[in-house]
C-alpha cells in the first residue's frame, strides 16, 4: 500500500487518567510501540500480510493476531480476570479476516487493559496472584513493550526480504524533539 507513515512521536506525553506517573509513561511508550507495528503492517501489501520469511512460522497478520492475544492473555494476568478475545486473535494460525479487523481488536483488547491501568497506583507492587514477587505491573508492561517491539522488528524483516521497504522519517520527526 501507498500510505504515508504516521510522524513518530518522541515526546510521548502522559496520557490523562492514570493513577500512577509511571504507569502512564509505560502506557505511552507501549501505545507508541503498538502504533508503530501497526503502522508498518497498514502500508504492506496484502499478499505480504501473509508471507512466512523462509521456514519462519507465522506471517505478519499472524503475527499481529499473537500480539493482540498477549495482549489479552497479559492484561488478563494484571486485572485478575480474562479479557474476553475477539475470535480473530483467538486462533493465531491461519488468520481470516483483513489486518484492519485484526487491529480493531487488538485495540479493543488494549482499551480494556488501559482501564485496569489507570487505577494501578504502585507499578512494583507484586500481583495478587504472584505473591512472591516476582511478577509486578512494570515487570509485565516491559514485557509487553518488548513483546510489541520484537515482533515489530520480524515483520519489517519480512516485509523487506520480500522487497518491500518502510519509509524512514526520523529527519521529518527530528521536530518532536522540541
Amino acid at each position: 500500500m501507498n500510505l504515508p507513515p504516521r510522524p513518530r512521536s518522541y515526546r510521548m506525553p502522559l496520557p490523562a487518567g492514570f493513577a500512577s506517573e509511571t504507569v502512564a509513561a509505560l502506557a505511552a511508550a507501549l501505545t507508541e510501540t503498538t502504533e508503530r507495528h501497526f503502522d508498518l503492517v497498514r502500508r504492506l501489501p496484502p499478499a505480504l500480510l501473509g508471507s512466512r520469511l523462509g521456514e519462519a512460522p507465522s506471517t505478519p497478520i499472524e503475527i499481529t493476531a499473537h500480539l493482540g492475544w498477549g495482549d489479552g492473555q497479559w492484561f488478563g494476568f494484571l486485572r485478575g480476570q480474562p479479557i474476553p478475545l475477539a475470535p480473530i486473535l483467538e486462533s493465531e494460525k491461519g488468520v481470516s479476516g483483513s489486518i484492519e479487523e485484526v487491529i480493531a481488536a487488538c485495540q479493543a483488547v488494549r482499551d480494556e487493559g488501559m482501564a485496569f491501568l489507570r487505577g494501578v497506583v504502585d507499578p512494583r507492587q507484586a500481583l495478587p496472584w504472584r505473591q512472591d514477587g516476582k511478577a509486578s505491573v512494570l515487570g509485565v508492561m516491559a514485557h509487553l513493550i518488548w513483546h510489541w517491539t520484537y515482533h515489530c522488528g520480524q515483520c519489517g524483516e519480512i516485509a523487506l526480504a520480500q522487497g518491500h521497504s518502510h519509509p524512514w522519517t526520523f529527519d521529518r520527526d527530528l521536530g518532536h524533539f522540541e
